[in-house]
């Protein structure tokens, strides 16, 4: 069964995760008319399906066949600002994979879980105390991905840095590559701003914005936007945009890049199912821009 892959469309300032739409590519779903005025909407012959999105605020909206489990005004707290706020944005959320609850991850490192979501730990379970005070994080969480069966989480930080709770193994982060985060005498190219699990949880990819992907455990490499000649975000050939998020393919021997204009690129057994250029825009500038940035992209 041909596999569908998601561009999360941002209508919130740059800096910001706001309410996103949604345009799907391949399998049997068609896009409905695009206007710089409004949201890109799925239509077609889409199973009955659904999908959540996060607030950096912490609302959650649920579409389709997912329900709403709660949000972190459910929790009692008052987004970012008001007399209980949270500590730090939310940058992040993952489905467990029975659709009946969910996780959200804040740049703090913070998790909430709501459903049958388990809380299984945070960085501040670690000890660390968020982005400032007496042990910090290096830098923000940026991303999280759950185990296959729901009982565990890795979180990634934009350094690089990978930490697994519940039945999430460590497998490596950048430093286990002998990197030095985002300063030191071997630092990353650029942040990291993914990362995704293999199919049976035994390994993981983490994407940074350049383009570049490392894999660790079981998860294999299959290619970067280095391999195809690119040269990150600067040099003689650069990325038109940042990357901003990474899927696998349903069999973990492949997976799909997207970037901040729309752009796709597909790796291994991830064929290639058109992006916002096939679609007739133009990425972030030109003729027919996008009406704001792509901030992730779900399978």
């Amino acid at each position: 069964m041909r596999q569908r892959v998601w561009l999360k469309v941002m209508k919130a300032s740059v800096g910001t995760i706001g309410l996103a739409g949604l345009i799907a590519f391949g399998g049997s779903a068609t896009v409905s008319a695009l206007s710089s005025a409004s949201t890109p909407t799925v239509s077609g012959s889409v199973p009955a399906v659904g999908y959540h999105l996060a607030a950096a605020d912490g609302g959650v909206f649920n579409f389709g066949a997912s329900g709403f489990y709660g949000s972190t005004y459910s929790d009692g707290l008052t987004g970012l600002t008001g007399s209980h706020p949270l500590n730090a944005p939310i940058v992040g959320i993952a489905e467990m994979a029975t659709g009946k609850g969910y996780w959200m991850v804040a740049a703090d490192g913070g998790v909430f879980n709501f459903g049958k979501a388990a809380f299984y730990g945070s960085t501040y379970t670690l000890g660390l105390t968020g982005l400032t005070g007496n042990h910090p994080l290096g830098s923000p969480v940026v991303g999280i991905a759950p185990t296959p069966d729901g009982k565990g989480y890795w979180l990634v930080t934009k350094a690089g840095h990978v930490y697994g709770f519940g039945d999430a193994s460590f497998h490596g982060d950048a430093y286990s590559d002998g990197l030095t985060g985002l300063a030191g005498s071997h630092p990353l190219n650029a942040p990291i701003v993914g990362i995704q699990s293999t199919p049976d949880g035994k390994g993981y990819w983490m994407v940074g914005a350049d383009g570049g992907v490392f894999n660790f455990g079981n998860a294999g490499f299959y290619g970067s936007t280095y391999s195809l000649g690119l040269s990150g975000l600067s040099g003689s050939h650069p990325l038109v945009s940042a990357v901003v998020g990474i899927v696998p393919t349903a069999n973990g021997q492949g997976y799909w890049l997207a970037t901040k204009a729309g752009f796709i690129y597909a790796f291994g057994s991830a064929d290639f199912l058109g992006d916002s250029s096939s679609l007739g825009l133009t990425g972030l500038g030109g003729p027919t821009p996008l009406a704001a940035p792509i901030v992730g992209i779900a399978e």
